[in-house]
């Protein structure tokens, strides 16, 4: 672990002072390893090791650093832990995870606000189909020739090797959660927020290519989304509406090649979804399905609760909106693919210009290969547009509605998050070294990460005269 020249952050360390961990962490912390409650005034951050201490004996203490605004830290999180943790911020997470990162954001107008954020241990994606053969150098190759595997692998990247860095980062990421001002409701509504993160980074490595032998690219990508949960108690059997928005970016970082004869990899197809377990409808999504060089993300959800007016809670209808938020996306399209009986809620982007790879597939490389190439066979590797070789944020934002019937009977749903991506690369006869123009591609879809919301728990709110 590498020194970090910023301010060191005080955590106060809660586990076996022998283990890795702490040696790791006094290299860029203050370390104080008092029990009980002692150090957690001027403590910056709680971290508990849970392979080494009994996560019951912490439960005051957890709360107490969080009611406090104290980042959290729980490094192998096991049952116990995450049941300590579901108790306190009304959601669980059941997912393998090397670290959860949670911090209270104080600053929120609810008083139920939480940021979680889930480090991972093992690899998180696998590649798809690797490489193809597609066009030939020779004008008599046929498209039915058979492909050509070429040896691709992607691994873990390393665990983040910085943890003042992610710590940092944690906090920058949660002072506020993703969401516009219009998604925060008028005195005496009950509602709550939970924001999940979740980062992954994975090293690409091919050495089937003369150009590429021996050399590793290394992705990132990852998603924040807040669920801003809503009781709507203008009735007596009150519905709750949960609004999702989300900020997903994709990085392939420095292209493993960038030269006349080979160029990727490079990013082609980006899709996010997020599904619910109690198979509620959508109440509606954005952006909708354009190629707009600037696609809006808008959405309205109208809401039936009790607000405080002039010291009486009366009924009404209020709209909770997200938008209008324009996102760049110049040479890409977009295709909303959600499906509203099932409450899934999908986008894919995709690469359009100067290659469309929704009408000209990897897999039929065979037939457009001539496209990719300046002036055809022999030529250099066309480039592709901006985004496909820098960071790529999107912006999505959907809406499903609970009956108080179907949270009468169980009060948690889970939202399950999935983030696919795809990368490729192009080289000339003489990139590949072995006589043939050729794709090779994969695709990556995360394990679901999931977020089980009491929604009763998020958003109940004692202080409210409305409830």
């Amino acid at each position: 672990m590498q020194p970090t020249t910023r301010t060191k952050p005080k955590i106060l360390f809660a586990g076996t002072t022998t283990g890795q961990d702490f040696n790791a962490l006094k290299n860029v912390a203050e370390v104080s390893v008092k029990q009980g409650t002692d150090d957690l005034g001027i403590a910056e951050v709680l971290w508990v090791d849970c392979a080494t201490t009994k996560p019951d004996q912490y439960v005051s203490l957890l709360r107490q650093a969080l009611d406090a605004g104290k980042q959290l830290v729980l490094r192998h999180p096991d049952d116990p832990a995450r049941k300590a943790l579901s108790d306190i911020v009304g959601c669980e997470l059941k997912d393998p995870a090397a670290a959860l990162m949670v911090i209270r954001d104080l600053q929120a107008t609810t008083p139920s606000s939480y940021a979680i954020t889930v480090i991972d241990e093992a690899p998180d994606a696998s590649p798809g189909e690797q490489a193809h053969s597609g066009g030939d150098a020779d004008p008599s190759f046929k498209s039915s020739a058979a492909p050509r595997a070429s040896p691709l692998s992607l691994e873990r990247a390393g665990e983040p090797q910085d943890w003042a860095a992610m710590l940092d980062a944690h906090r920058t990421r949660s002072v506020r959660s993703v969401g516009g001002p219009g998604l925060i409701p008028p005195q005496g509504v009950m509602y709550g927020i939970r924001t999940l993160t979740g980062s992954y980074s994975n090293r690409l490595t091919k050495s089937n290519w003369s150009e590429t032998s021996g050399k590793s690219q290394d992705i990132e990508y990852g998603f924040t989304s807040s669920f801003y949960v809503y009781r709507e108690n203008g009735k007596s059997s009150a519905d709750y509406v949960v609004i999702r928005v989300q900020q997903a970016t994709f990085s392939p970082r420095s292209l493993m090649v960038r030269t006349d004869q080979a160029k990727g990899f490079w990013q082609f197809d980006l899709q996010s979804q997020c599904t619910n377990n109690r198979n509620a409808p959508l109440l509606g999504t954005s952006p909708d399905t354009t190629n707009s060089a600037n696609p809006i993300t808008d959405l309205s959800s109208q809401l039936y609760v009790r607000v405080l007016q002039e010291g009486s809670c009366l009924p009404t209808y209020w709209s909770a909106r997200h938008g209008p938020v324009a996102r760049t996306q110049e040479g890409w399209g977009l295709s909303n693919q959600s499906a509203t009986s099932s409450g899934t809620a999908l986008w894919r982007y995709f690469h359009r210009d100067p290659w469309n790879s929704v009408n000209d597939p990897p897999d039929e490389f065979g037939r457009w290969w001539s496209n990719m190439y300046e002036g055809g066979y022999g030529g250099r590797v066309k480039n592709l547009n901006t985004l496909a070789g820098s960071s790529f944020t999107v912006e999505n934002v959907s809406s499903w509605r609970f009956s108080a019937s179907m949270i009468g009977s169980n009060r948690n749903v889970t939202f399950s998050e999935v983030l696919r991506y795809k990368l490729a690369a192009f080289a000339t006869p003489k990139g590949t070294g072995n006589g043939h123009h050729q794709i090779s591609w994969f695709s990556i879809e995360t394990s679901p990460r999931t977020l089980t919301l009491d929604l009763v728990s998020v958003s109940e709110d004692v202080t409210s005269p409305c409830k």
